[in-house]
């Protein structure tokens, strides 16, 4: 399994306009043989916040194909609301567990 990880600083005033940016693409990546999953990670309250954008994909053939030209607008979208100084990595995966939350206790994530 593959991943690729980005790591942008929002600027102030665009997280909501981030997020919605980064939840357009899932619909994008889900119609990609070979899409795993996408996790995002921010840092908490100030005024330019840290976002690490991590997506799996089963090979680094299906991550590097994933990069259509809607994903490609997408991203840069994304990365107008952010400084200008992102990072990105394709890395290997090693270990990717997570555990199946009881139903019971979830709550949503918006």
């Amino acid at each position: 399994m593959y991943a690729r990880v980005w790591k942008a600083a929002v600027l102030p005033g665009k997280v909501a306009e981030f997020d919605a940016v980064l939840k357009s693409i899932v619909p994008i990546w889900r119609q990609f043989a070979g899409f795993r999953s996408l996790t995002v990670l921010r840092t908490g309250p100030g005024e330019m916040l840290e976002a690490t954008v991590i997506s799996t994909w089963e090979t680094l053939d299906a991550l590097r194909n994933s990069e259509s030209g809607a994903f490609r607008e997408a991203v840069a979208r994304a990365l107008s609301l952010c400084d200008r100084h992102p990072t990105l990595r394709e890395e290997e995966v090693v270990v990717n567990e997570f555990a199946v939350p009881d139903s019971s206790t979830m709550t949503a994530i918006h």
